[in-house]
C-alpha cells in the first residue's frame, strides 16, 4: 500500500488473497491509523464488481462473495458491536448489477436508523444547492461510523451553538470597544 496525496493505493496478488480480503485488510490497516476508507475504487476489474465495491464502500461495508449455504440472496450483516464492521454478502454467481440494485434495501434492513438519517442528509444536500455538501458528507460518515445519528446531530448542534456564541461575544466586544 502506498499513499498518493489524500488517497491510498493498494496492490494485491490475486493468487495470494482474494479481492475482498485485500480490501478488508487495507481498510483495517488504515483504520488502525485512524483513517476511515469511504471510497474503494477498483481498477482492472469487471465494471459491475467495481460499481458494487464502490457503492458498498460509501456505506462503510465490506463485500464478500460467498458460496456458503446460509446466504441465499444479497444481505448486509453487522458482524459485531462496531457499526463499521458490516459486510454485504452476495451469493456466488449472483448477478452483480442486481446485487448493486439491492444494496440500499439490504443496508436499510440491517441499519434502518442510519439509513433513514443518510436519506435525510441526501435530501439536505439537494435542498442546500451544494453550499454545504462537504459538511453534510462529514456528518454522513460520522453517522455511519458511530451508528448513533442522534448523538452526531447533538454534537453538530452543540458545535454550531458554540460557534454562534463565540461570534456573538466577539461582535459584542468589538462594538463595546
Amino acid at each position: 500500500m502506498r499513499r498518493d496525496g489524500d488517497r491510498f493505493i493498494a496492490i494485491y496478488d490475486p493468487e495470494r488473497a482474494s479481492l475482498a480480503t485485500a480490501v478488508v485488510l487495507a481498510r483495517a490497516l488504515l483504520s488502525s491509523e485512524g483513517i476511515t476508507v469511504t471510497k474503494v475504487i477498483l481498477e482492472g476489474h469487471d465494471p459491475d464488481l467495481t460499481a458494487l465495491f464502490h457503492a458498498a464502500s460509501k456505506l462503510l461495508l465490506d463485500v464478500e462473495i460467498t458460496s456458503g449455504p446460509r446466504i441465499t440472496e444479497p444481505a448486509v450483516r453487522v458482524l459485531s458491536q462496531d457499526p463499521t464492521q458490516a459486510t454485504y454478502f452476495i451469493p456466488e454467481n449472483w448477478d452483480l448489477s442486481d446485487a448493486l440494485e439491492r444494496l440500499p434495501a439490504a443496508f436499510a434492513g440491517a441499519r434502518p436508523v442510519v439509513a433513514r438519517n443518510l436519506e435525510r442528509i441526501a435530501q439536505a444536500k439537494k435542498d442546500s444547492g451544494g453550499k454545504i455538501d462537504h459538511a453534510l458528507d462529514v456528518i454522513a460518515v460520522l453517522v455511519l461510523e458511530t451508528g448513533n445519528p442522534d448523538g452526531v446531530w447533538d454534537e453538530v448542534l452543540e458545535l454550531l451553538h458554540q460557534v454562534r456564541t463565540e461570534r456573538t461575544t466577539a461582535v459584542a466586544l468589538a462594538t463595546a470597544a
